[in-house]
């Protein structure tokens, strides 16, 4: 909870234990006057959030109490505004304004938005316009320097926007997302790539099904914060919501359940996504030379280039470590195994690759999952790393678990802490980066799959 709800949830503390017990009101009248004051101050200064709204109303109701039971408050009613304070103090503290980590490394981050259209693809999503061609919303993060007069850039662009849509996602209200609004990254618009005589790696993230290019900040930030350059595209109809500059959008359409041609459409689907990535390395070679401007102009380092993703972007990053030789090495997070081709099982990777994910696909709609993996490794080149984290789910490879200290009975979320979880994956993939893109000698990546919450198999 932020500091202005802490404190006015304090003072109706006391102001209840003032009702309750003195027979004298005016210290009672006191603290709620305070707690007026209080929430005034939160509401102006923090911004209002429906997960506070039991505490607004419980202001007026006490009062209404105190007039109406002057000679003492009934056992009934004590019992009715104990449960009614509970209920708002656990409110807002299951469905908290969470806070990204720190990212931890010595450069701040800075970010740009780019839309880009790619004339040469035609968009078979939309069958609706036989002119469509593909076009895509791609986000870069940087090293800067600090810039302490910056308004960090939200977690979620356009959150009015997107709330019906990831509340659909979810199977919730629309309003249930609103409060993400106030939540902000570590990541600062527009700020200059840090003044260093070198160049920057890269790593393109691609998101999963349904997912978004933001679900993986804490991670873009970790790398970026150590030197690295992000890149993350909205894959567009396979993410929640794509939002382009002049206001339409491309919605989800990646729901194939029931389809009878679900194979043939994720063949395509797959084959989408991996030419995103590819086009993506095109843009940043133009950016390289300077035909696109950007702030990391002559700042990339197109000979260390890695590619990530989660569930169906691990596959996508799987895919496209084999067909684009431009890329260097490749992590992939609980990766949805599936849906890659047999022929790219058949062949396997050849770059350094790392497989990070849950225990078992067992009980999910994919328990051959990990069968395909053990093909996909055999076929693989040497280094190649498959870690099994203990005590995790699917979304647990994404920035959810921090939604909620309760998220794990809602989603797709296990008993480990994200204070555990999130940073003992970044540090996993910046390790592995590390050592199999950088070069470093560094017997730190070894040392970190040593974790005895971490599973290698060979």
């Amino acid at each position: 909870m932020r500091p202005f709800e802490i404190l006015t949830l304090i003072l109706i503390a006391g102001a209840l234990v003032a009702l309750f017990t003195h027979k004298e009101r005016k210290v009672f009248l006191y603290l709620l006057f305070g707690c007026i004051l209080a929430m005034l101050l939160q509401h102006f200064l923090e911004g209002h959030r429906w997960q506070f709204a039991l505490a607004v109303y419980l202001l007026p109701s006490m009062y209404g109490i105190h007039r109406f039971q002057k000679h003492g408050i009934n056992l009934l009613t004590k019992g009715v505004l104990s449960v009614w304070f509970g209920a708002a103090v656990l409110l807002p503290w299951i469905i908290p304004i969470f806070t990204l980590p720190a990212p931890g490394g010595p450069y701040t981050v800075g970010t740009e938005m780019f839309y880009w259209v790619d004339s040469t693809r035609a968009e078979w999503f939309t069958d609706e316009d036989q002119n469509d061609v593909r076009e895509l919303i791609v986000q870069i993060w940087y090293p800067s320097e600090i810039n302490i007069d910056e308004k960090p850039e939200p977690y979620l662009d356009f959150i009015d926007i997107r709330a019906k849509t990831l509340a659909s996602a979810g199977a919730i209200p629309e309003f249930f997302p609103s409060h993400l609004k106030y939540i902000n990254t570590n990541s600062y618009k527009g700020l200059e790539i840090v003044n260093l005589e070198k160049s920057f790696p890269v790593v393109v993230f691609s998101h999963g099904i349904t997912g978004t290019r933001h679900l993986h900040q804490a991670l873009y930030e970790h790398l970026v914060s150590r030197g690295y350059i992000v890149v993350a595209p909205d894959h567009s109809f396979d993410a929640n919501l794509t939002i382009f500059p002049d206001g339409h959008v491309a919605d989800y359409r990646s729901d194939l359940t029931g389809n009878p041609d679900s194979g043939r459409v994720r063949k395509m689907q797959m084959s989408t996504r991996v030419a995103d990535i590819s086009f993506i390395l095109n843009q940043l070679e133009k950016m390289q030379s300077g035909e696109i401007k950007s702030q990391i102009n002559e700042k990339i380092d197109l000979e260390r280039i890695a590619v990530g993703g989660h569930s169906y972007g691990g596959s996508t990053a799987t895919v496209a470590s084999q067909r684009d030789k431009r890329i260097n090495a490749c992590f992939v997070l609980d990766s949805w195994i599936s849906p890659i081709p047999q022929e790219t099982i058949d062949a396997g990777v050849h770059v350094p690759f790392l497989f990070m994910g849950r225990p078992t696909w067992q009980g999910s709609d994919y328990p051959g999952n990990y069968p395909r993996l053990d093909s996909l490794m055999a076929h693989s080149s040497n280094p190649k790393y498959r870690l099994i984290i203990k005590e995790t789910k699917h979304l647990d490879y994404s920035d959810i678990p921090l939604f909620s200290p309760i998220i794990e009975y809602a989603l797709d979320v296990g008993s480990l802490s994200a204070s555990v979880s999130i940073p003992l994956m970044n540090e996993l993939v910046h390790g592995f980066l590390e050592k199999h893109l950088t070069d470093q000698t560094s017997s730190r990546f070894d040392d970190m799959i040593q974790n005895e919450l971490i599973i290698s198999i060979p």
